[in-house]
């Protein structure tokens, strides 16, 4: 499938790199009123400190985000900062990485309801009918969920690290990205992938049963 484009990045960064007040003032002024928002001073200072590398918590999300999507990550990120710039209001002592995370969040949900208002409209003006399931098949489909489901609790039941580490390699972090955002170093994150394999193996057997009892 076609990614879809949030668009103007290359615009959204020139914004950002030319704000001089970067560094103290990346986030609220001490004299700042309590339920207020930040300027747009601020918000261009608070831009231009964020962390905004590959395996940065905050690129993880985008990622995450633009693969529920369907769109690119890095589109995703300068959509956001260009209505943090434009549209969006900050409000005072939010940090602004959490307040991206936010917007990245609107613009994928609305770019999902969307697409499926879009695929609705499209089923009406073509008459398309989706026929019920039969019974044996609706069955046969709660006993899959049921056993895929039952499977990813065992791959890392007593290990909430190796339900992190699923996040991430379904985010398509790997190596020292994902032994970060799974908050292990490489020799326990190597350790987690070998119990992985183990359980993944027996959890594999299982699943070819079911498929030969079927």
């Amino acid at each position: 499938m076609a990614k879809a484009s949030a668009g103007n990045g290359n615009q959204i960064k020139k914004l950002t790199s030319a704000c001089p007040n970067s560094g103290s003032g990346a986030h609220t002024s001490s004299n700042t009123a309590a339920g207020s928002h930040l300027t747009k001073t601020q918000v261009r200072a608070a831009l231009a400190a964020i962390d905004t590398r590959a395996n940065s918590k905050l690129m993880r999300v985008a990622h995450y985000r633009a693969l529920t999507a369907g769109i690119d990550a890095e589109d995703l990120l300068q959509e956001a900062i260009l209505r943090t710039l434009t549209s969006r209001a900050c409000p005072a002592g939010l940090k602004m990485e959490h307040f991206l995370m936010a917007v990245m969040r609107s613009i994928a949900s609305a770019i999902i309801v969307r697409r499926k208002r879009n695929e609705a409209h499209y089923c009406e003006e073509f008459d398309l009918v989706v026929s019920p399931l039969a019974p044996d098949e609706e069955c046969e489909i709660a006993q899959r969920s049921d056993a895929w489901r039952q499977a990813l609790e065992e791959l890392a039941e007593g290990f909430p690290e190796i339900e992190e580490m699923i996040d991430g390699i379904g985010q398509g972090l790997c190596g020292k990205a994902l032994a970060e955002f799974a908050g292990l170093d490489q020799t326990e994150l190597a350790t987690r992938r070998r119990l992985m394999k183990r359980r993944g193996a027996k959890a594999w057997k299982k699943l070819g049963d079911l498929d030969l009892a079927a």
